[in-house]
């Protein structure tokens, strides 16, 4: 979340110092624009983050990062669910044979499976051809809710 909020702070900070500085009004305006759409942009991003969450329904777990990586598996095939909080990664990524899907904290569920499982991730994780992956890690706003409702039958 640093990221975000230094880029809001910025873009107040900007907004202000263009009304005292600019003496011409046109461009005051035309510059508060920009800096109103930048804000925009960034609840935006932000809010496509959280949009999307993760599904778990009777049969299948759909595990979403915004609307960019999906990944649908059986419930069955989930060996293991466990609340494990990392703080390292904040970039979808692979790591020891898992797929990352942080949230702007990092991760707070570890969840494994029975056997690699194949998924085709965006060419900035992957190649295009299939993957395989044997866990993943993933941020979830309520992770003790989310291990629950997986680990029923």
């Amino acid at each position: 979340m640093s990221i975000p909020v230094a880029f809001v702070a910025a873009s107040v900070i900007e907004a202000v110092a263009i009304h005292f500085l600019v003496p011409w009004q046109w461009l005051r305006v035309m510059l508060l624009v920009a800096t109103v759409l930048s804000l925009i942009a960034i609840g935006g991003w932000l809010a496509g983050r959280v949009v999307h969450p993760h599904l778990v329904s009777a049969r299948t777990v759909v595990f979403r990062c915004g609307t960019g990586v999906r990944v649908e598996v059986d419930r069955s095939r989930i060996s293991r669910v466990s609340m494990v909080r990392r703080f390292g990664e904040t970039a979808n990524a692979i790591v020891d044979d898992c797929l990352v899907l942080p949230g702007p904290d990092g991760t707070a569920v570890d969840v494994g499976f029975d056997r690699p499982v194949s998924v085709t991730l965006p060419k900035r994780l992957s190649k295009a051809t299939p993957t395989t992956i044997g866990g993943l890690r993933l941020h979830v706003d309520q992770p003790g809710e989310f291990c629950a409702a997986l680990s029923r039958d």
